[in-house]
């Protein structure tokens, strides 16, 4: 686990062939819990705003 990861830094992380950008909600021990835009979780056809991204898919863009 990255342990300079935390609730607030906004990530890129990659789905379906795309690039999709994100607020870190929740950082678990090998995930963190997203939150993405609604245009992002149409495209993604997911029933909500948030999704899991594993430690190793994610690049850190910025920390709060």
């Amino acid at each position: 686990m990255n342990t300079n990861t935390k609730a607030g830094d906004k990530i890129t992380f990659s789905r379906n062939g795309m690039i999709f950008e994100g607020t870190i909600v929740v950082v678990n021990e090998n995930t963190v819990i997203v939150e993405i835009t609604e245009d992002d979780q149409k495209l993604l056809l997911l029933p909500n705003n948030r999704t899991v991204v594993s430690h190793s898919n994610y690049k850190n863009l910025s920390s709060k």
